[in-house]
């Protein structure tokens, strides 16, 4: 399997503090720790570390980190054909970790939005080489946008993580097949308070109306909701809602965990997965399964699922547990 992702680079440095600081506090942090990170680039790192061949599309400075984003890139068999030097300085991001967690922080994108159209179609033969183009917004909009046109004219299916949120140009929404939001997100993207009570059946159920108007405006497959501790929601046009309750873990470093769940999605959504509910039932459980391994670990890079580290982790939890709406509220029919 190839995958092509509008990627991006920051060089990250966590502090791991007592809670997240409020406005104006100053806490004292137990540790720190800088890494290689950026959505994009976990993404292509945790689709590499399960097994797919991967092109990314980065942006980076002409710096120590940029190197170290080009040295990175080669230990892991990913070429650095459609790495570009766009700037002085890489981007960059800061983050604090809480004991709880949680997490929360500030990006400097830099270069990465620099990256334009003319960068994306020097890409466009391993573009239409690829079984997924990936894309999210720490990356340049117009990159992002190329890469999806092109990937629409071979063939190629397309996933886009509206993160950090912004609203969707029209132009690109209608080249996405698969949107990925957390629950955040999803409010924004479906312009209403999600329910912040109640188990999965119940925000599923809570999100129905607004996701059937969305369906309206939008020509998409697919729509993925992750809700943390919850677990995840998938969405598809005129079918219930499937439902994959979390995993029981103890969440140690939430940083990642939505972008491990983006490559284990994408990575076992495979042909057909449009009309085969068993494909996406086996999808949501092993993103979900990634996620959770992420959450429970600390850091990011090291911390990105393996398909050995996923299999070990996910052996003997029966795949029943992925169910639909209906099924599990049998008085809601599905959406028409």
């Amino acid at each position: 399997m190839q995958v092509f992702v509008a990627a991006n680079f920051l060089q990250v440095t966590c502090a791991r503090v007592p809670q997240l600081p409020r406005p104006g506090e100053i806490v004292l942090a137990s540790g720190t720790h800088s890494e290689a990170g950026g959505k994009g680039l976990n993404v292509a790192l945790g689709c590499r570390r399960l097994g797919a061949e991967v092109r990314a599309l980065v942006g980076i400075g002409r710096d120590a980190p940029g190197d170290g984003l080009i040295a990175l890139l080669h230990a892991h068999g990913i070429s650095d054909t459609h790495v570009h030097r766009l700037a002085e300085v890489s981007g960059m991001g800061m983050g604090f970790i809480g004991s709880d967690g949680q997490n929360c922080g500030a990006v400097f994108a830099g270069p990465n939005l620099l990256l334009d159209a003319a960068h994306a179609e020097q890409a466009q033969a391993d573009i239409g080489a690829s079984d997924w183009v990936y894309g999210q917004f720490e990356t340049a909009l117009p990159a992002v946008q190329r890469c999806f046109e092109l990937a629409q004219a071979a063939g190629v299916p397309t996933l886009l993580n509206p993160s950090p949120w912004q609203a969707i140009p029209d132009a690109l929404l209608v080249l996405t097949q698969v949107l990925l939001v957390n629950e955040v997100e999803a409010a924004q993207l479906l312009g209403t308070p999600l329910p912040a009570d109640g188990d999965l059946a119940a925000l599923a159920q809570g999100m129905r109306a607004q996701v059937d108007v969305l369906w309206s405006r939008w020509p998409g497959r697919l729509l993925v909701v992750t809700a943390g501790h919850r677990g995840s929601i998938a969405f598809a046009p005129g079918r219930s809602p499937w439902l994959c309750p979390a995993h029981a873990v103890d969440a140690i470093d939430t940083l990642g965990a939505g972008d491990a769940f983006a490559s284990g999605l994408i990575m076992a959504l495979g042909q057909g997965w449009q009309d085969d509910s068993a494909v996406l039932a086996a999808a949501l459980q092993q993103a979900t399964a990634c996620g959770a391994l992420m959450a429970s670990c600390a850091g990011v890079l090291d911390a990105l699922p393996s398909r050995a580290t996923l299999a070990q982790f996910t052996s003997g939890r029966p795949e029943s547990e992925v169910r639909t709406l209906a099924a599990s509220s049998p008085a809601i029919k599905p959406a028409s």
